[in-house]
């Protein structure tokens, strides 16, 4: 089995605000992960070792700009710790929600070392540009498969 989170999954939330997290993420994730806002407008949803490497990456910057301090303030502020429970669900808090614009239907999208919640609506929208820009941005990065 390859190493990282890919794949995309549509899900919807239940009453209570959980979604059920694909089956085929559940092992890499483990039991608790670590859940806070990305820097688009989605939910970003880390295995534990993950996030220590994400809290390491963090601690090595200065702090010293505004910059800094805003954007490590808006991660740790809405960061919560979420446990799988046995039918393989997580409650998503509202904080989240509301900053990725989710009512109801969403994107569950693996992104390497991390999972995307984003609003299906909303995912839908921006996978639609990216895919018009893939060329441009291919290039503009040098990478092509």
């Amino acid at each position: 089995m390859s190493k990282g989170l890919f794949g995309h999954y549509v899900h919807k939330l239940d009453a209570k605000g959980r979604i059920v997290l694909p089956a085929r993420f559940r092992d890499e994730l483990g039991q608790f992960v670590m859940a806070t806002i990305g820097i688009e407008k989605c939910i970003s949803v880390f295995p534990m070792s993950q996030w220590e490497v994400l809290l390491d990456n963090l601690s090595e910057k200065k702090t010293g700009t505004a910059s800094e301090r805003k954007l490590r303030r808006m991660i740790m502020a809405s960061a919560h710790e979420l446990e799988i429970d046995v039918a393989g669900r997580i409650l998503l808090p509202q904080l989240l929600r509301g900053y990725a614009g989710i009512s109801q239907e969403v994107s569950v999208n693996g992104n390497d070392n991390r999972l995307e919640i984003w609003d299906l609506a909303t995912w839908n929208e921006d996978w639609e540009t990216a895919i018009k820009e893939l060329p441009e941005t291919a290039e503009e990065i040098g990478w092509l498969l």
